[in-house]
């Protein structure tokens, strides 16, 4: 048996998840694929929440919040080419405030609270 939301496999005689309170079923449903985000629609509607100098912490943040449905983004202060967010190859940093975490408006507090439980004082210094 499986949750359909964290999609975790359970043993028999489990028929509830302890975890998010789901029905627990046979077979786990497809997962949809994922609609581009649409970067007009991220500045009108989206709120820059932070600013991570570690992609790898920016990356994280964001499977986390988008295992929870909630819609987030990550936006490179230099660009969006290579591993820092600059064209070419280049052993500097990013400029212009390395890697922007974008959410929702109707998701600022929830995912204020997931960067704060995941990243702790990493997430207190790069909140904006």
């Amino acid at each position: 048996m499986f949750c359909p939301k964290c999609r975790y496999e359970y043993n028999p005689g489990i028929f509830v998840c302890p975890d998010c309170n789901e029905k627990l079923v046979a077979v786990l449903p497809e997962i949809p694929e994922k609609e581009p985000i649409d970067e007009t629609s991220i500045r009108e509607d989206w709120i820059e929440l932070a600013r991570l100098t570690s992609s790898a912490s920016a990356q994280m943040l964001i499977d986390v919040l988008r295992s929870k449905s909630i819609p987030s983004a990550i936006l490179s202060g230099s660009g969006h080419f290579g591993q820092t967010g600059q064209m070419g190859l280049s052993s500097y940093p990013p400029a212009g405030g390395a890697f922007s975490v974008m959410v929702h408006k109707e998701y600022v507090v929830e995912a204020d609270n997931e960067g704060r439980a995941l990243l702790g004082e990493e997430w207190d210094k790069a909140r904006l």
